[in-house]
């Protein structure tokens, strides 16, 4: 374990950027965590695997759909201790139902969790690039460029290539136009379902602690973190400094990280940063969209309603009460905030 900018890092080599999000008591360096997050956890080895659940995480919260988890790398032995479960996203006019999280459980094709495993411990996974996301990206580009992407995609799925033809052409023409800020800005705008339900799965004491994840802890994972901190009362100054720490979690395995992003899909180099004036870019543009500026008023609009957000906030600030009163920020400087972003 090492400390960097304030905060505790468990060094699990085979899964980078992992740390603690909401701690189990005031000092971080003794107690386990409530909320966990990190980089994929698909390459941990049997040892680590044991150091992992002596932590107790009861559940992984994972942003990766069905199809990016099962064809990740690695040898996952992570589904031998956790049941898989897909999280079914509401459509249509159930988007902002209040309805508990639906589940689908799977029988991956790797290791399987045995029968007689404990049954508490889950692996959720909640896709949060939709068919509706990619429609939105796609329909930005110009006609040409949209039409043209047809041949790239019936190339990508001739030869199963992860679509990484079909995203270059977009990476190139669209995506690395609008940055990293502009992925965030969608990500909050166009994965409202899944964000909700990953929250709605924290509101259920059972499934804590509990791990946050996606490919690489820093996007996906990055901003439902910051959600979350914010409804704790952190300030966003904390959150952004909170959140540029994955520069450091990341560092071990940058060689990995350009590989899979910028080399494959021609992303440029920003989408392996993590600033925290992005959060803070990000933060603004929720203070100007939403009313108020609130986060409370943003999630209430994507479904997760007030009494849910108190569920939430009394799981994880009655853990943290050792941290509550006033948000200590990473490099240990004290910082009176509250969940609003001005």
């Amino acid at each position: 374990m090492v400390t960097v900018g304030g905060k505790y890092l468990w060094r699990l080599s085979s899964v980078p950027n992992f740390r603690v999000l909401c701690a189990s008591g005031p000092h971080i360096e003794t107690q386990n965590g409530l909320v966990y997050r990190s980089s994929r956890p698909d390459f941990m080895e049997h040892d680590e695997l044991g150091a992992f659940k002596e932590l107790g995480i009861q559940s992984i919260i994972d942003f990766r759909s069905r199809r990016e988890y099962l064809g990740a790398d690695g040898n996952h032995l992570i589904d031998q201790e956790y049941h898989l479960y897909q999280v079914k996203l509401p459509h249509g006019r159930n988007f902002r139902s209040r309805e508990p999280v639906s589940l689908v459980k799977l029988k991956p094709k790797r290791l399987q969790c045995p029968e007689n495993a404990d049954s508490t411990c889950k692996h959720f996974l909640i896709n949060f690039f939709p068919m509706s996301y990619i429609w939105n990206v796609f329909n930005r580009a110009p006609w040409y460029i949209r039409l043209y992407s047809l041949i790239f995609l019936l190339f990508d799925i001739i030869f199963q290539t992860g679509y990484k033809y079909f995203v270059r052409l977009f990476a190139r023409t669209t995506l690395n136009h609008t940055g990293l800020i502009g992925q965030y800005q969608d990500m909050v705008e166009l994965s409202q379902r899944g964000i909700c339900a990953a929250l709605k799965l924290l509101c259920n004491k059972d499934n804590l602690p509990a791990l946050l994840n996606c490919a690489h802890g820093k996007d996906r994972t990055g901003i439902v973190s910051a959600l979350i901190l914010s409804l704790m009362g952190k300030s966003p100054e904390y959150i952004a400094e909170e959140y540029a720490l994955s520069s450091e979690g990341l560092a071990p395995i940058q060689s990995r990280l350009h590989s899979e992003v910028v080399e494959r899909f021609h992303m440029s180099e920003e989408f392996i940063t993590a600033q925290a004036d992005t959060m803070r870019q990000l933060f603004q543009f929720i203070r100007d969209k939403y009313e108020y500026g609130s986060v409370e008023n943003y999630l209430e609009y994507i479904g997760f309603g007030a009494s849910e957000q108190e569920t939430l906030r009394h799981n994880l600030m009655e853990a943290d009460r050792g941290d509550a009163t006033e948000n200590r920020r990473p490099d240990g400087e004290v910082a009176h905030g509250h969940s609003r972003l001005d």
